[in-house]
């Protein structure tokens, strides 16, 4: 469904098969490198069919190296965040999205 979190889920999987909740949460964010890197490869050949692509190249370099840092302080804060407190409001949200998305549905 969309809106539903891959890594809740799989961290939320990883528990109930009795992971702590810390390990649940690496697991989780390794499951996600091979999609990464595999949407990342569909993405630089289709850069190919790009006209101009030299001029973009700088932009593309900052942004790559700002979403990189920033996703890598975001997985960190949330690792540590995931180790010191429960996951019960995130997992009230997924109740609630999954109810709305069952009666609205698509």
């Amino acid at each position: 469904f969309p809106g539903i979190s891959r890594s809740g889920a799989t961290i939320t999987g990883g528990m109930l098969m009795k992971l702590k909740r810390k390990s649940a949460a690496k697991f989780s964010f390794l499951m996600s490198i091979p999609i990464m890197l595999g949407a990342g490869l569909v993405t630089i050949f289709d850069l190919g069919s790009i006209e101009g692509l030299s001029s973009f190249i700088p932009v593309m370099a900052i942004g790559f190296i700002t979403s990189a840092l920033v996703g890598f302080l975001a997985i960190k804060w949330l690792m540590k965040y995931l180790a010191d407190h429960p996951l019960y409001h995130f997992s009230y949200y997924l109740i609630i999205l999954g109810i709305i998305l069952f009666i609205f549905g698509s």
